[in-house]
């Protein structure tokens, strides 16, 4: 039977112990440092494709818009908008949303559109004659972000049929220029961001190769622990015999005459 010393198996197993809770830290570490979520969603777009601006913005909530223009119509004819997101039309005319005249000649729509979206449009004209454009320019909506809407709240658009510039329109140019600056800086720290998962990635690993090498060395430590001289064996059979001898030579002095008490 074998026996191993309990002091150098506990010394074994404390450095087996010790290293496997490191490997299983390092791995945690390694883990929860993973780079930043990036909706890959948004890394599909091709930034050339007819519906690009449709991907900025929210994609989970949306928010009342309201379209509103003055314009003195004729008899028949009628106002619509027509814009570059699909929910305004995507710039297909059979798919231009119709507008409500009001007393005044002031036309109006609402359209439900995502919060943070940048969307070009424009107003039309139809009559039995055909469909006449707003000259000009298209016309620029840039809408805020959904935290800086008020909650059930609608967004009015107020614009000039003939093009002209109005306060919105100077409003979008500022939204959109922010909104581009924003977005600069996002890369820029997505950048540092990124840069700095991969340093502690690759510290991470450092520790869990180290861990593993002491993993192995504990290992190790415990085989020999086993097999060196902290052990010993204990032959039973040989102590049964030598046991049996006595016992033998005991009797024959007890029939001789010759054996005492011991």
């Amino acid at each position: 039977m074998k026996m191993v010393s309990s002091e150098g198996k506990m010394n074994a197993l404390k450095s087996i112990s010790a290293a496997d809770q490191k490997l299983t830290s390092s791995a945690s570490r390694s883990s929860a440092n993973n780079v930043i979520s990036i909706d890959q969603s948004i890394l599909k777009v091709d930034p050339y494709a007819k519906d690009a601006l449709d991907m900025i913005g929210s994609r989970t909530k949306s928010t009342p818009v309201n379209f509103s223009v003055h314009y003195d119509t004729k008899w028949g004819e009628n106002l619509f908008v027509l814009g570059s997101h699909k929910k305004l039309g995507a710039w297909d005319e059979a798919k231009a949303i119709p507008m409500h005249y009001k007393e005044g000649g002031q036309w109006s729509c609402e359209v439900e559109l995502q919060p943070g979206g940048i969307f070009f449009y424009k107003y039309l004209v139809r009559s039995i004659f055909g469909t006449r454009w707003q000259e000009g320019a298209n016309n620029l909506l840039v809408l805020p972000e959904a935290n800086d809407l008020p909650k059930n709240a609608t967004y009015l658009v107020e614009d000039c049929f003939n093009g002209g510039p109005t306060q919105l329109t100077r409003t979008n140019q500022t939204l959109l220029a922010a909104k581009l600056i924003e977005t600069q800086k996002e890369k820029v720290l997505y950048a540092k961001e990124l840069s700095k998962q991969q340093q502690m990635t690759k510290s991470a690993l450092e520790e869990l190769l180290i861990a593993r090498e002491e993993l192995a060395a504990a290992q190790m430590q415990l085989a020999r622990a086993i097999g060196d001289g902290r052990s010993y064996d204990v032959d039973t059979t040989t102590t049964t015999a030598t046991n049996n001898d006595t016992s033998s030579k005991e009797e024959e002095e007890k029939k001789s005459g010759f054996w005492s008490s011991r």
